[in-house]
């Protein structure tokens, strides 16, 4: 009976072993598209925010003060209004360079260490945000190639970790039958 079930198992191991290397080249082929449309949305975030804090830069400039006289005149106010609005303002200031330090680190990112950097300076809401919109793309880059690849094989050394540990302990049943 086993005898009789070898070859369609074998024939089910190889077409599974291609879809798994096949899902994981195409799954991390995406990387590098799904990486340029973060960078564009952080890029955004970015400007936008740049935007925002240049009107403040600018009403403080427009009363002879820096930006942080502006944040510390309204943080030491009697009132709640203009401590929260400096602490609005604050917030603003911190996140403009916080988002100038991911986008520059971002930026210069090698392929080889690009993913890692990624990881570091991820914005979690920029990534949802950019997953909800994620336009796949065929990569036609050596950027793409490389994590295709990387895709492939991981893909492939999963699938043959799966498979050891599902073959393992059949054979160690018709051992014990053998035996």
């Amino acid at each position: 009976m086993l005898k009789l079930l070898r070859h369609p198992i074998k024939f089910l191991d190889g077409i599974a072993d291609r879809i798994v290397t096949v899902l994981g080249a195409v799954s991390l082929s995406q990387f590098p598209q799904f990486y340029g449309q973060y960078m564009q949305r952080l890029g955004g975030h970015l400007d936008e925010a740049r935007r925002a804090l240049e009107q403040y830069i600018q009403a403080a400039g427009n009363l002879n003060m820096s930006l942080e006289e502006y944040i510390t005149e309204h943080l030491e106010s009697e009132s709640d209004v203009f401590i929260s609005t400096g602490k609005v303002i604050q917030d603003l200031a911190n996140r403009v360079e916080t988002l100038e330090q991911s986008y520059i680190a971002l930026q210069d990112a090698t392929i080889y260490n690009r993913w890692f950097v990624f990881m570091r300076e991820v914005d979690w809401s920029i990534a949802a945000g950019t997953w909800d919109n994620f336009m796949p793309g065929v990569p036609t880059t050596v950027e793409g190639l490389t994590y295709a690849v990387a895709g492939l094989l991981i893909g492939w050394g999963l699938y043959l970790l799966f498979k050891t540990a599902i073959t393992i302990p059949v054979k160690a049943v018709n051992a014990r039958r053998k035996g």
